[in-house]
């Protein structure tokens, strides 16, 4: 067995449809999971604050930390993938990326950029 593949996407919808099609391409159900990280009844921007004291020079403005989240930049499900062979995987992570899925590990996500920017020999 490989590695677990895991991405993360913005709408369910999308994972919805990259789960459909990594089940038509041959994985098995038990080995494509879908998760909602966050929903209406949970917490989307906070239920808390913490703070600088507003007269504190030099610390986090208070309009920063009670600004409200970029909800953009929220990937509400997480799609994982336990592919049995290499093949699986390549297949898995080429549908994942069609789909729209994101690398939530963001020196994963570096390395790719920058292995695109470098000379192949």
């Amino acid at each position: 067995m490989q590695n677990p593949i895991v991405r993360t996407f913005i709408h369910l919808h999308e994972a919805q449809q990259a789960r459909t099609e990594l089940l038509a391409a041959g994985l098995l159900d038990d080995d494509v999971k879908i998760d909602v990280r966050i929903d209406e009844t949970g917490p989307v921007q906070g239920n808390f604050t913490v703070g600088d004291d507003p007269d504190v020079e030099g610390k986090t403005a208070y309009t920063h930390t009670y600004a409200p989240v970029a909800q953009d930049d929220v990937r509400d499900c997480q799609v994982t993938v336990n592919p049995a062979d290499a093949g699986q995987a390549e297949q898995a992570a080429i549908i994942l990326e069609r789909c729209g899925g994101f690398d939530p590990d963001p020196a994963a996500r570096a390395a790719a950029r920058s292995d695109s920017r470098l000379p192949h020999h």
